[in-house]
């Protein structure tokens, strides 16, 4: 598996070397499309992937195949519709025209993406379909992606940069809410046969461990969120070529 995923990771990275922008929000809904779909674990929780093997979505997958590159497209235009609409409120003259050009069209192209997908997870693990309809918090994620997507559509449409920001905020937090509700407790399903997947309680650390994390982590948010408070304040307002030049 490290020899075929570096060799062709290599040829990957190469392959897109001129748009590094472009492939890390690939790989990462590539990644995000695995975590969906499943890997092949054996009755031993081991797996071992390919990077491709006959792009088929059962069995024994490889990490590219029809739905993980569905996923990854997706992603792609998601998040870079996410980046113009911030970049709206953050730029200034022919730049944040561009983007809200740019996050108009795109946020478009994400609908039926978002639609086609929907249909692809249903196919590859119709389960997932079946949980979400079962549990509270998918429908608050539901409801979520769709207040934000009036907050977000009605911003752009009136030029309210700040509010179609927060909306587009608030779709990525719908996204992640929905489908975190939906995969729990399996976090990691394996194609070859469901009894093989790994869920939250069997793969769970000791009660020692959690006990440590439940003081470290709020410390941890709290440092976090003290850092993104100061960066938001440092760097409020728009960006201007003229006044923001670094000296240059």
């Amino acid at each position: 598996m490290d020899t075929s995923t570096t060799v062709s990771g290599r040829g990957f990275g190469t392959s897109f070397s001129r748009s590094p922008t472009f492939r890390w929000p690939f790989l990462f809904g590539a990644a995000a499309g695995n975590q969906v779909r499943g890997v092949p674990l054996d009755a031993h929780g081991n797996f071992s992937m390919a990077f491709f093997t006959d792009f088929m979505a059962r069995g024994y997958v490889g990490l590219l195949d029809w739905y993980t590159v569905s996923v990854a497209v997706f992603t792609v235009a998601v998040l870079a519709a996410h980046g113009a609409t911030y970049l709206t409120l953050k730029a200034e003259g022919p730049v944040h025209d561009r983007c809200a050009i740019w996050a108009k069209h795109l946020w478009i192209a994400v609908v039926p993406l978002f639609v086609a997908i929907s249909l692809e997870s249903w196919k590859v693990r119709p389960s997932l379909a079946q949980d979400a309809m079962k549990r509270p918090f998918s429908w608050i994620g539901l409801l979520l992606i769709i207040a934000a997507a009036c907050a977000l559509v009605s911003g752009l449409m009136k030029r309210e940069e700040r509010r179609a920001f927060v909306g587009s905020n608030l779709v990525l937090a719908g996204l992640l809410v929905t489908g975190s509700a939906a995969f729990f407790p399996v976090m990691l399903y394996s194609t070859l046969a469901p009894g093989n997947s790994l869920t939250a309680y069997s793969v769970a650390s000791g009660s020692k461990s959690l006990l440590l994390a439940s003081f470290w982590w709020p410390v941890g948010f709290v440092v976090a969120t003290i850092y993104f408070v100061f960066i938001s304040r440092r760097y409020a307002g728009k960006v201007s070529a003229v006044r923001d030049n670094q000296g240059y």
